[in-house]
């Protein structure tokens, strides 16, 4: 059992946490990352702090299944209790608490995947939600399948199932959220528009007048979109030009196409502009990045003391 309540989390992301145990093990799907602290376990609600904090590109969504917890973040107290979940900007200080004994998933998504499929993240985030629909058993059950059988699963196949579970996540997330009746207004219209502009990625050309001419609206609104949406235009396409190449270059499907080439396909005309454009977000090169991303197993431990938090941030 989780006994005593604890906190201890990110305190601002230049301040380094100091872990008192060994961080708990974290499953590596793809780009998707899952950790579950159960009562039978010696790991504490406390250590999700260090893993947010090596984490600041992504959202965790943190999935309470029995006692109760806290965290505090950007202002906000939110507690948790048995069938309620909350999404974490992991890009943001952030405490976490254990209110009594408890059982917790948590899910580690990149903010650009979350982001595309989801309208407003920021509206609904550090807010407690229910997670008791049938959409949120069947992402549950999902989390928990693939947990205990990751260990059998190919790397290819991982990334597969990673977007899969980001799909199905979302459709719960949307399920039990006020954006779900929002599909006939502006969350259709920016859900057609980042599909159009991801599906035309290549195109070096893409701005915002062949986006809002091919989604019938009026670049003023388009941009008008996006803002609410907590991003320009032209910041959404650069940085889903990037993380997409992030993702390509840790594919082991696509080991054998060359960096310039991967550049290439998400749209940058200049491999020297990719090039400088990845090691500024990530803070690392695309060749260093892709050769980390191969030495990864599927199923990875994170060290207790963790590495620097991810570069980049996000809106």
């Amino acid at each position: 059992m989780l006994a005593t309540m604890a906190s201890i989390g990110v305190r601002e992301l230049r301040e380094r946490p100091r872990l008192r145990a060994s961080a708990p093990p974290v499953i590596s799907l793809g780009t998707v990352e899952l950790v579950t602290l159960a009562v039978d376990r010696p790991h504490t609600i406390e250590q999700l702090g260090t893993l947010a904090y090596q984490r600041a590109d992504k959202f965790v969504i943190l999935i309470v299944e029995a006692g109760a917890v806290s965290v505090a973040q950007r202002g906000r107290q939110c507690r948790l209790q048995e069938g309620q979940y909350a999404l974490f900007d992991c890009g943001h200080a952030a405490i976490f608490s254990g209110l009594s004994d408890h059982s917790v998933m948590a899910i580690f998504i990149p903010a650009i995947l979350l982001q595309a499929r989801l309208r407003n993240v920021p509206t609904i985030a550090a807010q407690p939600l229910a997670c008791t629909g049938s959409p949120w058993r069947i992402a549950a059950n999902l989390v928990k399948l693939l947990a205990s059988e990751i260990r059998h699963i190919s790397a290819p196949t991982a990334f597969g199932y990673a977007n899969q579970l980001v799909e199905m996540v979302s459709i719960a997330v949307e399920s039990g959220t006020e954006l779900a009746v929002e599909r006939s207004g502006r969350n259709a219209i920016f859900r057609r528009c980042t599909a159009y502009l991801r599906g035309h990625l290549a195109d070096s050309s893409l701005d915002p007048q062949k986006i809002a001419d091919a989604t019938g609206i009026s670049v003023r609104y388009l941009h008008k979109v996006f803002q609410e949406a907590g991003e320009t235009v032209c910041e959404y396409l650069r940085t889903t030009r990037l993380d997409t190449a992030r993702q390509e270059l840790a594919d082991p499907l696509k080991a054998a196409i060359q960096i310039r080439e991967i550049a290439h396909r998400v749209g940058f005309r200049s491999q020297a502009h990719f090039a400088a454009s990845f090691k500024q977000r990530y803070g690392i090169s695309a060749s260093e990045w892709r050769k980390s991303a191969r030495n990864q197993p599927v199923a990875s431990l994170v060290p207790s003391n963790g590495g620097e938090p991810g570069m980049g941030g996000h809106a």
